[in-house]
């Protein structure tokens, strides 16, 4: 009896964890093609994984279709998958939901089908699949959606600051163009230290150096200060501000940096040198 309780109290905790993760994402990107399919849509599979998440209360999209908030920010989505492990008697098949950092925040319950006909056999099989999706009973919040993304990090390794040359003023701009510092450098002799340039910055935005750590950066400024901490995404030239509702990319050849400080958005110009 003790074990039967044990078992369903289990079951329900890992329920409820499972929920609040997917409950931080607002879509669910499903693709034109699964791997274990020849064709797109093979089977009618994909459209019938699409409509079963949209049963289950989700937003599910397919892969090429143009979200302007998702686009920005890739990290609002789980990308759908699913896994064939049938064998040569019994159709089996498992979904999964995969985030911006790849990693799996949810798998499915196997569902199973005996049906000889493949589009029969795989419809069967995701249906039972489903169940346990349906059974979180998914629901947005929009309050972690951002800040469920950012992994814990370890201590970066300390870099020596940039040495600065003699007489150079580096005009650091922010966000409209507003000058926030005139930063005096001076010239290093020292020919064992790497010299780094620091131009003149007029319309780039905010004159920054990026020191890598792990799964990332750290920015620093020319006091040098660390101005933010920025880890990576499967997205190029698109990361998340680690300790802060918002996230970095590059737009026309302009990086951005667009954080909530309070209830207000923030968007300022950064001038990045890797």
């Amino acid at each position: 009896m003790k074990k039967l309780l044990f078992i369903g109290f289990l079951f329900l905790t890992t329920l409820a964890f499972a929920q609040k993760n997917v409950n931080n994402y607002k879509y669910v990107v499903v693709p034109k093609k699964f791997d274990f399919l020849k064709e797109e849509n093979q089977y009618r599979v994909n459209t019938f994984t699409k409509y079963q998440f949209e049963k289950a209360g989700f937003n599910a999209i397919y892969d090429d279709q143009k979200v302007a908030d998702l686009n920005a920010n890739p990290c609002l989505g789980l990308k759908a998958n699913v896994i064939d492990d049938s064998g040569l008697f019994t159709t089996k098949m498992k979904v999964t939901l995969t985030n911006c950092q790849g990693d799996v925040v949810y798998t499915s319950t196997e569902g199973k089908s005996k049906i000889k006909d493949y589009e029969g056999a795989y419809q069967e099989a995701l249906k039972g699949a489903f169940a346990s999706i349906k059974g979180l009973n998914y629901e947005y919040d929009a309050s972690q959606s951002l800040q469920t993304q950012v992994p814990e990090q370890p201590q970066p390794t300390k870099h020596p600051a940039p040495a600065p040359l003699e007489q150079e003023t580096a005009t650091v701009v922010v966000g409209s163009g507003v000058t926030a510092a005139a930063a005096q450098v001076n010239e290093t002799t020292n020919n064992a230290t790497e010299t780094v340039s620091a131009t003149k910055v007029e319309s780039k935005g905010m004159l920054l150096y990026a020191q890598p750590i792990a799964n990332g950066y750290q920015l620093v400024d020319t006091t040098p200060k660390v101005v933010f901490k920025i880890t990576k995404t499967t997205q190029p030239n698109y990361y998340i501000i680690q300790g802060r509702n918002g996230f970095v990319y590059k737009k026309d050849g302009q990086w951005i940096a667009e954080y909530y400080e309070g209830e207000t958005l923030k968007q300022e110009a950064l001038n990045i040198k890797f």
